[in-house]
């Protein structure tokens, strides 16, 4: 592990933004946080700054982790002038037009943006099996080595700014439709008298196996939809693929339906609530057979 005196900001105290920081902390190196939620900034185990533009006065390296663009670009409203900030790591996942966007407002405050979108849950990120999907100038990516190496051990170079968005999507359609597929046999094994837990054994050392039978599948059995993943998020990211097909006339008709579940399913459970709460816009209930038969 590093140890350092130099403070590392984090900009987003959700789910991400706390298992970040609780990896940087574990390695001796102190972070400054910011939330637009006062409640999140009390309970931060860090440093609580009062803005971000004060975490930039202080941290050369900046971590953002909010929930969309549209938050990212509100953070570059308050950093203007704001202090010493020289990296920007921005691990919210974006459509690629908004992150190059993104890019260049940064270079236009003097700051070297790194995209690093990441493949996993928060519940991964703060074990390390998570992975980051690296992009961006070498300077820009090398200067934020340290902070990345302890941030996600696992990770990847992609190329320049925008194709980590173009990766993390291309990777979420094929994780979501899993996580679909995997509820709907979970639902279906449940609806023939299976015991769904011996079938889940039993899943996960056949042909069908996917890693989200171990990150999800017990959860589903069990209806433990305390958040590791927001479907919220789940339900924004499966739209940024969807728009993104629409642009390149891509069809994309798998994740239209299991777009239509989350919908679905955030009317039941809320928004909140784990991704894998899918599965409950497919167990047989009232609310849900009219969804998703």
């Amino acid at each position: 592990m590093m140890a350092t005196h130099t403070p590392v900001g984090m900009i987003g105290l959700g789910l991400m933004g706390m298992a970040l920081s609780a990896r940087l902390i574990d390695a001796d190196m102190p972070v400054i946080g910011y939330d637009i939620d006062p409640v999140r900034c009390k309970t931060f185990s860090g440093e609580a700054a009062a803005s971000p533009a004060q975490v930039a006065a202080r941290c050369r390296t900046i971590v953002i982790a909010v929930f969309n663009a549209r938050q990212v670009e509100a953070v570059f409203d308050e950093l203007r002038g704001a202090g010493i900030a020289d990296v920007l790591i921005c691990t919210t996942t974006c459509a690629p037009d908004e992150i190059t966007g993104i890019a260049r407002r940064a270079g236009a405050l003097g700051l070297r943006l790194v995209e690093a979108p990441i493949s996993g849950t928060s519940a991964e990120v703060r074990e390390g099996s998570a992975m980051a999907l690296i992009a961006g100038r070498a300077d820009a990516v090398d200067a934020a080595g340290p902070v990345l190496d302890i941030l996600c051990p696992r990770q990847t170079r992609v190329g320049k700014v925008g194709d980590a968005a173009r990766t993390k999507l291309a990777i979420n359609l094929i994780l979501q439709n899993n996580r679909a597929a995997l509820a709907e046999g979970i639902a279906f094994a449940e609806s023939v008298g299976l015991d769904v837990a011996a079938f889940l054994g039993t899943a996960r050392e056949s042909a069908a196996y996917s890693r989200v039978m171990d990150t999800k599948g017990e959860k589903m059995l069990k209806r433990d939809f305390a958040a590791q993943s927001h479907i919220a998020q789940t339900l924004q990211d499966a739209e940024l693929i969807l728009e993104e097909a629409r642009l390149h006339k891509q069809h994309l008709p798998m994740t239209l339906v299991q777009t239509a579940l989350l919908r679905a399913a955030i009317t039941l459970v809320g928004p909140d609530a784990d991704s894998a709460a899918l599965i409950e816009a497919i167990r047989p209930s009232p609310a849900a057979n009219g969804v998703s038969s």
